[in-house]
């Protein structure tokens, strides 16, 4: 095994469970998959999609140069990058880091609008760490324990990525949190690996909070056998410290590539939500979300997103379907009614 040290400027936050120091031994002769610790160089610096997340959660402009630690792993974002982990590479081949949380691997699409290009960087090496290849499952919380009883869970979900999602959960914590002085956990239960809407829920007053990140998944992407475990591992784990409430998001919308399918067509999980905030674009995407709840045993408790923006949104979705609705960045009153009256939380 061909072994070098290497001096890193940057550590993605994809990274931030593990023991990657600013000096790192790298070697060229691997087999790539999902989840190993990867160290690329830059090969340009741009405006546009140009930053990478850090280890604490701060964005860093990168430049030409800039040798960074991120890690394999795949991505397919309508409003992003589609990616993938390459079969094969060597030392000096081109791939794009596909995330701000430093996911890497060969960029096949992109919206354009968005993107304009991912950022191309040069394949340096794979990340030594004990003698062997590091691998992020490798730095993971375990848990073998079905579903245990959980405490009122809050479920945000949506009809796509950007539909307010976090906006709405971040909204909601710190009401709960700071509000009605209730104890606040969170999580992010599917998704790609980033620390900002983690980071948000922390501020927003969650007294913890944890992602499918912190049980060895860089993204839920092709993941769709390990979306439960790790959903079950997280809501245990959370439970452990007893807090009144669950707030938990999902990632992506309901139909696409990262398993919330495979959340919704799980009974225990369905049996643990307590309540839904669905997150839509329009009025077609409410309508949608609602048949596609129905068929899972769940229903929409609560509109919030784009299609709350003003009352021609709220009214239609009470008047026809019964459904409360509301722009959370200005009020929370119908939400946090809404929550009591189907005593989600105490009044």
């Amino acid at each position: 095994m061909n072994i070098q040290n290497i001096r890193l400027d940057k550590i993605a936050s994809v990274l931030k469970n593990t023991k990657v120091g600013q000096v790192v031994k790298i070697t060229n002769r691997i087999k790539p998959k999902i989840g190993i610790g990867v160290v690329v160089e830059a090969l340009r610096s741009q405006d546009k999609y140009g930053e990478i997340e850090l280890v604490g959660g701060r964005l860093s402009k990168i430049r030409k140069g800039d040798v960074i630690a991120g890690v394999f792993g795949e991505r397919k974002a309508l409003e992003g990058i589609v990616g993938h982990v390459p079969k094969i590479v060597s030392s000096g081949d081109t791939l794009q880091i596909l995330n701000l949380g430093g996911l890497i691997g060969s960029a096949v699409s992109w919206n354009k609008d968005v993107i304009g290009t991912p950022l191309p960087v040069k394949f340096l090496g794979a990340i030594i760490s004990e003698n062997k290849i590091l691998d992020i499952d490798d730095f993971t919380f375990r848990d073998t324990e079905e579903f245990s009883q959980s405490v009122p869970m809050i479920v945000v979900l949506g009809t796509a990525m950007s539909t307010g999602k976090t906006t709405v959960a971040t909204e909601l914590i710190h009401i709960l949190a700071h509000q009605k002085k209730l104890k606040v956990c969170a999580a992010k239960l599917t998704g790609v690996a980033a620390q900002r809407d983690i980071l948000g829920m922390k501020d927003a007053g969650a007294y913890e909070v944890l992602s499918f990140l912190d049980f060895g998944l860089t993204s839920t992407i092709n993941q769709k056998e390990a979306v439960v475990p790790a959903a079950k591992a997280i809501l245990n784990t959370l439970n452990m410290s007893k807090p009144d409430v669950i707030v938990a998001e999902l990632g992506d919308g309901i139909i696409g590539w990262y398993g919330v399918d495979k959340l919704l067509a799980h009974k225990d999980f369905v049996r643990a939500v307590s309540f839904v905030i669905a997150c839509a674009h329009d009025l077609v995407g409410a309508v949608g979300v609602t048949e596609i709840l129905k068929k899972a045993n769940l229903k929409v408790d609560f509109f919030a997103g784009p299609v709350s923006n003003n009352t021609a949104g709220s009214d239609y979705l009470k008047a026809e379907f019964g459904i409360p609705a509301e722009d959370v960045r200005d009020s929370s009153s119908i939400l946090i009614q809404t929550l009591m009256e189907k005593k989600v939380i105490g009044l």
